[in-house]
This record gives C-alpha cells, structure tokens and sequence, in this order.
C-alpha cells in the first residue's frame, strides 16, 4: 500500500511540472516595450486661424482637433467653417480689372492775367461824346468788344453813330497773362481827314505804322497797347493789381500810335460821378499832357462795375478834346440799335 501510494504521489508531481513547464513562455519577448515606442506623438501645432474663425463658437473652433493614428500620420486639418454654419460664404471671385478711363485733355492755361478767372465775351458801352471842333454836337459813340477765351483773341469797335463816320477805331489780338496784345489798329477820323494803321509783329517785337505822319518801325515790350486797347487794358489791371490802383501811385506802359511812346498814368483820386441820377464812385487816373507827351489821357473807372471807364477824356496836339461819359450803366442800357455790326478782323 505504502508503495503504491508513494509511486500515485510521484506520478501526480510529475504531471504538475510538466504543466508548469508548458505555462512558463520558452524565450522572454519585447512586446511591451515595443508598444511604449510607439507611443503615440502629440497632435501637430495648428497655424494660427484666420481672425474671422477666431470670433467664432467654441465648436467651431475645435473642430480642427482631430486625434493622430498610430498606423498612418494624421490627415491635413480642415478649415474653421465660417460663423454661419446655415449660410456658408463662398469666397469672393477675383476682382476685376478696373475699366480704362478716359482722360480728360490737359486744360489750356489761362488767357486772362493772374486773378481773372472770367470776362464777359461780348457787350457794348454807349457814350455821349462832345467834340471841341464841333461845338455843340453831342454824338452817340458805341464800344463793341468780342472776346474769345478759348484761342485768346479780341476784338474791339469804337465808332460814332449819331453823326455816323465821326470817329472810328478799331483793335484785333490776343489776350495774355499781361493782358491785351494788340496786333492790328485802324484808326479813321473823318472830320480830320485822317487814316492811320499799326501793326505789331509779337515775334519779332517790331510795330509798323503806317499812314500819316507815321513813324520807322520800331519795337516795344510786353504790355504795349494802342489807343483803343488801352481803354480796355488799364480796367484788367485794376481787376488783376488793385494794389497798383491806390491814390498816388504810378503806372507805365507803352503805347503804339504813330511811335511808340511811353505812358504814366498817376492815380489821382477818387471822385464821385453822379450818372442816371445815381452817385458812383470813380477812380480818376490822368496822364497829363506835356512837352514830353503831347496827348493827355484821363480816365474814370468805376470799381462798382468791373472798373470799366464811365468817363474817357483825350486831348490831341492841336488841344482838341474828346470827352465822352457813360450814356447808360450796365444792366440799365436798353437794346442794342439794330445797326449792321461789321466783324472785327485782323
């Protein structure tokens, strides 16, 4: 019995070891480590988002995080959606070239001198004209000028018209930043039985004359006037210089005639002239005559009116004396007489 039990004893141990044997792994494996390994790497630093995506729901922001895989590297984040999920904006196509614009020309550069931004470009002044050879014949005397800003030509008519033929000047040329360039003169006087025409060639800087008692070719400055332009050149001046204009002080310039002589006008004063009833007030300006010049010239401009003169006074050589005063102010004149108005030409 005993040995029977001792042999059932030893087979049963047996048996365990050899159970434990298979139980216990044959070589030892780095399985474990291998997993610590491939641990799995932190989730790649996204670009910072467009400040539209910043604003933003917290979902919306989180969306972009996406946990990595271990088998393949983590796929490209998708855009923050915009912040209506409902209405997605669709991105703006690319501009449109701008559309060619046409340019405009250059504008032309004044006509007028400095501070004269516009002018009338055509009118007339009537006159009451007293003539010291006709005593007591008062005339009618017209002034009609045209103006054209745009090529910078002028045209001037004085002339009487109640007797007709008694007096008759004419001025054609440009205007320039100086003011008046005369470049034609024609100047009839029926009761002195005179004719007489000047002519300034401006590239030359050479005026001719021609008619009686007119003198050799000559040349002059910018500034030069003739007897009619004068009349609407020292008016310009005033607009353009007013400080020139004050009481005392003195203005030179050239005149063509039959020579060309030089002209200072002092500023005398102002005066009160009284026309229609009505005081206006006038800057009188005289260029007395004298053995150095042998016409005297007065004139009254009125500042209230363009400073256009409302009264003219010439004496020639002979002490004759043209003195015309203003028939009508502006926009009290009535119409112009229907008389046939021949154009001005160079």
């Amino acid at each position: 019995m005993l040995a029977l039990v001792l042999l059932m004893h030893a087979f049963a141990l047996f048996g365990v070891r050899r159970e434990l044997a298979l139980a216990t792994p044959s070589t030892p494996t780095q399985r474990t480590l291998s997993i610590a390994l491939l641990k799995p790497p932190p989730p790649q630093r996204l670009s910072a988002p467009a400040p539209a995506a910043v604003t933003g729901t917290p979902l919306q922001r989180t969306r972009t995080a996406r946990a990595p895989s271990i088998s393949a590297p983590p796929p490209t984040p998708a855009p923050a959606p915009p912040p209506n999920p409902v209405a997605p904006v669709e991105p703006a196509p690319p501009p449109e070239p701008p559309a060619p614009v046409a340019t405009e020309p250059p504008a032309r550069p004044s006509t007028l001198p400095p501070g004269i931004e516009q002018v009338a470009t055509q009118g007339r002044i009537a006159y009451r004209t007293t003539y010291t050879r006709l005593r007591g014949l008062e005339a009618l005397t017209y002034v009609d000028w045209l103006v054209d800003l745009e090529n910078g030509r002028y045209e001037l008519w004085l002339r009487t018209v109640d007797p007709p033929g008694l007096l008759d000047l004419r001025s054609t040329g440009e205007l320039k930043p100086f003011g008046i360039a005369p470049v034609r003169y024609l100047e009839r006087i029926d009761v002195a039985n005179r004719e007489l025409s000047v002519d300034f060639d401006w590239s030359r800087r050479i005026v001719r004359f021609s008619g009686r008692g007119a003198g050799e070719p000559a040349p002059f400055d910018d500034g030069t006037q003739d007897p009619l332009s004068l009349q609407f050149h020292l008016p310009l001046l005033a607009q353009a210089y007013p400080w020139r204009f004050t009481p005392g002080a003195l203005i030179t310039f050239q005149v063509a005639r039959r020579k060309v002589e030089s002209y200072t006008f002092a500023v005398d004063g102002f005066e009160p002239m009284t026309i229609q009833g009505r005081v206006v007030h006038t800057l009188k300006i005289v260029r007395p005559k004298s053995p150095e010049s042998n016409r005297g010239v007065e004139f009254w401009l009125a500042p209230d009116f363009d400073w256009i003169p409302v009264r003219l006074r010439f004496v020639d050589t002979n002490n004759e004396v043209w003195d015309s005063v203003i028939a009508h102010l502006p926009g009290t004149e009535p119409p112009a007489a229907p008389i046939q108005q021949d154009r001005v030409g160079p």
